[in-house]
């Protein structure tokens, strides 16, 4: 969503309205005054507060203490989905080394991180659907041949990768309504 409010501002927008939470907006404008686009108006279609119940369950008591829980490992990193508000990202960047993901680029970020620091312990968060979907898919990349896993990351096999998926926390608090109802059919 941002990478296309940077190329409105290219060719002459002056503002957009942003159909989504609030910490879609959010994002939205911090992306445009990095820019230098402080003209650039963002607008929510709400006066409301617009939320999400998975970014949510970053704002609980229980989170902050899954982040202290990481933040006694000797290595570890928090990666968090990029659908949590500014703040939250903030907030977590304090406790312990954070890094944002999406959901197309989280498997790389997590094996780069595994091809950098070998011992890592990786705390992901918020969403517990997308945390089992990436043990999941550790899971089957494990099946895989050595062959096939370096295409998709060179650095790594099934030895590796076996160690990532022994080596993955991920916060099991973080329901999402619409993740559950698409679980559901």
């Amino acid at each position: 969503m941002t990478k296309h409010a940077v190329k409105m501002v290219e060719v002459g927008c002056k503002a957009v309205a942003i159909l989504g939470v609030n910490f879609m907006s959010e994002n939205v404008h911090a992306i445009m005054d990095k820019n230098d686009q402080t003209n650039f108006l963002v607008y929510g279609m709400s006066s409301d507060e617009i939320g999400c119940y998975v970014a949510e369950a970053t704002e609980s008591a229980e989170y902050v203490e899954y982040l202290k829980a990481a933040s006694t490992m000797p290595k570890f990193l928090h990666v968090i989905y990029i659908n949590t508000s500014l703040e939250i990202k903030a907030q977590a960047q304090n406790l312990v080394p954070t890094i944002t993901c999406t959901s197309s680029n989280v498997l790389h970020m997590i094996l780069q991180g595994f091809a950098q620091v070998p011992d890592l312990t990786l705390w992901y968060c918020h969403d517990s659907y997308m945390g089992a979907s990436l043990a999941d898919m550790l899971v089957q990349l494990i099946s895989m041949t050595d062959e096939e896993i370096a295409k998709i990351h060179p650095t790594h096999n099934r030895n590796t990768i076996s160690k990532v998926l022994s080596h993955l926390q991920y916060y099991q608090n973080g329901a999402c309504i619409v993740h559950d109802l698409l679980v559901k059919r």
